[in-house]
């Protein structure tokens, strides 16, 4: 009978550790006592990808993506960060002063290498041992080989990799990135309010633009990186083009480059007389390039713009001629900031429909809303 009764209670203690187990879910690894979840995910290359989540340690390539992810994030975000590439420093170093002023921790952040110039190491990669890496679906168009190798390696040492997309779609799939960014980082909420947002904001757009019975207006839209001697690259159906589209004007290079990247012939621009010429700028390095964003004033876009205007033709052109040609923001080519682009494009194209919209006062309303650091700068200009 005894031994019967010790059977019993040590059965019941048995039971009482597996219930207590079921209930509290298994570890992570690495012994933090949080429950361990997996989410499968459909990334924007529409491939199923199963991440741990909240995600708590990323690598990110295309480091300009922390913008997009410390709307979502705010400060904590920094944390999150064990690696990335070398692209926010290059290309946007204003918003990386503006984002280590913030988060000084993000200055210690290691660099992985770049795809861009065959530098990526996995090897680093799998050192820092992240829960995902985050890249940008661009840098197949870019850098194809180099993403597709970077891809299977990563695959074979069982490190997730989630794509997202504000380029190839940009009004489509913007919004869908955010919402898988949120996702992923167990912030579903904040990266809806975002989405609310913007698509407040693209909505208005398309209704105006929608009850305009005005002629689409032909556009012509080059990157200022290479400096006035050379032209730069412009966009078919993807990028600014796209966002060209959406805004209501003509895109002159959509016959020629289709939905792919690259600069037109000087001939081809002067033939077309573009109604409305738009330079991007940024804070590049390059000699000549024109300056914009976080640190730029209106006279530094002006004077980098200068040679640009005086490149042979263009006095010819029907945009210079009715002094309509404007500087736009590079970054936001390829962010979620693209809405600001396409309500200030509107306000360009169609400067009656859209003379009480102010693209400086939304864009300052979202970084007010979303954004750890303040709005500031230059990121769109009327050269005239």
């Amino acid at each position: 009978m005894r031994e019967r009764f010790t059977r019993l209670k040590i059965l019941a203690i048995v039971l009482i550790i597996f219930t207590a187990f079921t209930v509290s879910g298994c570890v992570t690894k690495g012994g933090t006592g949080d429950q361990a979840k997996t989410i499968t995910v459909t990334d924007m290359e529409g491939r199923s990808v199963t991440v741990k989540v909240p995600v708590e340690r990323i690598v990110l390539m295309e480091s300009s993506k922390i913008q997009e992810l410390a709307a979502i994030d705010g400060v904590a975000i920094a944390d999150k960060i064990v690696g990335w590439d070398n692209e926010l420093k290059v290309y946007a170093g204003d918003g990386y002063v503006k984002l280590v002023e913030k988060c000084p921790n993000l200055a210690d952040v290691p660099d992985v290498g770049s795809l861009e110039d065959n530098t990526f190491s996995v090897e680093k990669v799998i050192e820092l041992n992240p829960d995902v890496v985050i890249m940008h679906n661009l840098e197949f168009m870019w850098y194809g080989d180099a993403t597709k190798e970077a891809l299977t390696k990563l695959k074979q040492a069982g490190i997730p990799v989630v794509f997202v997309d504000f380029y190839m779609e940009p009004m489509t799939n913007s919004t869908k990135s955010m919402l898988l960014l949120g996702h992923i980082l167990g912030k579903e909420q904040r990266a809806k309010d975002i989405v609310d947002f913007y698509d407040q904001h693209i909505d208005a757009v398309y209704s105006r633009l929608a009850k305009s019975n005005g002629l689409k207006p032909s556009v012509y839209l080059e990157a200022g990186y290479t400096g006035p001697e050379t032209y730069g690259i412009t966009e078919g159906d993807v990028g600014w083009g796209s966002i060209v589209k959406k805004a209501g004007g003509n895109n002159i290079a959509e016959p020629l480059l289709g939905n792919t990247s690259k600069a037109i012939s000087p001939e081809y621009l002067i033939k077309q007389s573009p109604d409305i010429i738009i330079l991007a700028g940024r804070n590049w390095s390059t000699p000549g390039s024109i300056r914009m964003g976080y640190t730029s004033t209106a006279a530094d876009t002006k004077s980098t713009m200068d040679a640009y205007i005086a490149r042979p033709g263009w006095n010819t052109t029907n945009a210079v001629k009715n002094h309509k040609v404007y500087g736009i923001y590079h970054g936001y080519c390829f962010s979620i900031y693209n809405f600001v682009a396409l309500e200030t494009f509107a306000k360009w194209f169609y400067p009656e429909e859209f003379k009480d919209i102010d693209p400086n006062s939304t864009i300052r309303e979202y970084h007010e809303k979303f954004m750890p650091i303040e709005y500031g700068g230059t990121f769109m200009y009327s050269y005239y």
